[in-house]
């Protein structure tokens, strides 16, 4: 008997044990154009960063971006559903990597948008009913006298929406969804990116250092990509997004893509029912009054923390202004910065930058840095106006060089910074530039008060995540224009790390 509880518990240290995922929407659905704010509850232990992907119907990318895990296992975001999106399900798939690198879905939910669009109702289209809503294991949420008064939080974290109950159905099951997971991993604190590199002919290209510049921080970044060209490319946390450049050790002309994995399309709408209707046609009539208003009903309001971008001391510099009148800039060079050798040879312009610690020129093209671009292409250099640069500088330390520009800099760098963006970067280079999203700027939603010039009507009128510590929260309730009905509905983790819940109504008289 003791033999086989050893295996038992045994297999259970061996066995990958399945994961769950709770997440909650603000309300049921939306229309296009809206905001919806979401909470997910993650499965300890919990990814230090988590990547939301939203798919379309068709099951192809509408947009990703990553969030930050809380001190209680948790994530928070937003997302405005683009305002031409047709009736249909989206789905949000979060995403995190193993420390074996292997991406991991921690669980997909979908969620209902409707065009903004007038409608009938579809024949036959039940309202939908409550779903079933997890035990509240003692959680409870009140009103009194303006006040909302959540007790029995037992220290864990929780989050809330108060919605119009008269507007938005309810449909608790779409409210709040769980969703089983992959098994419990050790996770890497990273930002990932998955792409492909290939030839000018689509061929895969297997290296085992395919180096990406990071203009925002003058850094360089580096990954393997196989037999298949596949990389995978991992970033310390940044906020909103920005640009890096692939770029080839031997100057040769590669295409380099960003790729996300897709979902079967689905087939299935959402059902038009008279209650939809009705949301749909109060959507259109509040962003009238919005628009009178020169507003909107969601504004989201965040700032992003500024990267800094790291100070070089090059060998040599020039303020490029100062000889505006040459020609070009194969001129300055000849005239001025002799450092950098021109030759042309059939037509084509020949470069080598002067290694002055070692008396000699470097072998090959330098790499030139043109706005925080890279491109080798010497032709496009050399033919620029001096009047459109305002900077350049040299870098040829040999030392310097391994140690701010590794592996692309060892033909020396030519930094060059315009007065404004030129028109013409060399294309070659440009359709290696890729745009990446990380970390989601912070915000928070700020219901609008019945006062001042601005009228208050939403159907959501309070979305709020709270961290854990305290037995009880009270909290005042928002004023607003619009009166009727409405819902509160409160999801808290319980002791063995699940979700609870607990509703509760109450009425905004006409004043």
């Amino acid at each position: 008997m003791r033999r086989f509880l050893f295996l038992l518990l045994l297999l259970s240290l061996v066995l990958p044990l399945s994961a769950q995922t709770s997440l909650q929407f603000d309300r049921p659905f939306h229309v296009a154009g809206e905001v919806t704010w979401f909470t997910a509850y993650l499965a300890k232990p919990a990814p230090p960063k988590v990547r939301v992907v939203v798919y379309g119907a068709d099951g192809k990318v509408t947009d990703y971006f990553f969030l930050k895990t809380d001190d209680q296992d948790r994530i928070s975001g937003h997302f405005r559903f683009p305002y031409g999106a047709t009736t249909s399900y989206f789905r949000f798939q979060l995403q995190a990597l193993t420390a074996e690198d292997q991406l991991v879905s921690l669980g997909t939910f979908r969620h209902a948008v409707y065009a903004d669009k007038r409608v009938e109702a579809q024949t036959g289209a039940a309202t939908a009913g409550t779903g079933t809503m997890p035990a509240a294991g003692g959680l409870s949420v009140s009103t009194q006298n303006g006040q909302l008064t959540i007790a029995g939080l037992n220290g864990q974290a929780y989050s809330l929406s108060i919605v119009n109950d008269d507007v938005v159905p309810e449909n608790f099951s779409s409210h709040l969804q769980v969703a089983t997971g992959s098994a419990t991993h050790q996770w890497k604190d990273t930002l990932f990116y998955s792409g492909t590199v290939s030839d000018t002919v689509g061929q895969p290209i297997q290296t085992n250092l395919l180096p990406f510049f990071d203009p925002a921080t003058y850094r360089l970044f580096f990954t393997k990509a196989d037999a298949a060209g596949a990389f995978q490319l991992e970033l310390a946390g940044f906020e909103d997004v920005k640009t890096i450049q692939g770029h080839d050790l031997n100057s040769n002309d590669i295409k380099v893509r960003l790729t996300l994995p897709e979902l079967a399309p689905l087939t299935e709408r959402p059902a038009i029912t008279d209650a939809v209707v009705n949301y749909i046609d109060l959507s259109r009539r509040r962003k009238k009054i919005y628009q009178l208003f020169a507003t909107v009903e969601t504004p989201l309001e965040f700032s992003v923390a500024e990267q800094k971008r790291r100070v070089l001391d090059p060998n040599r510099d020039f303020d490029v202004q100062d000889y505006k009148a040459f020609p070009d800039m194969y001129t300055f060079f000849k005239e001025v910065a002799g450092e950098l050798r021109i030759r042309i040879r059939k037509g084509e312009y020949i470069s080598r930058l002067y290694n002055a610690p070692n008396q000699r020129f470097f072998g090959d093209t330098p790499l030139f840095i043109v706005d925080g671009k890279l491109t080798r292409n010497s032709n496009y250099i050399n033919k620029m106006s001096p009047a459109e640069v305002e900077y350049l500088s040299f870098f040829y330390d040999n030392g310097e060089l391994r140690r701010d520009f590794p592996a692309l800099g060892n033909n020396g760098v030519v930094q060059i910074e315009t007065v404004r963006p030129p028109a013409n970067f060399p294309a070659a280079d440009a359709e290696d530039i890729l745009t990446i999203r990380g970390l989601q700027p912070a915000a928070s939603f700020q219901p609008r008060q019945a006062e001042g010039n601005v009228p208050a009507v939403s159907p959501l009128l309070l979305w709020q995540v709270g961290a854990g510590g305290e037995d009880s929260v009270t909290l005042p309730l928002p004023t607003t224009d619009d009166y009727g009905n409405y819902r509160i509905v409160v999801v808290a983790r319980d002791a063995q790390g699940g979700v609870r819940a607990a509703s509760s109504r109450f009425e905004v008289a006409v004043r």
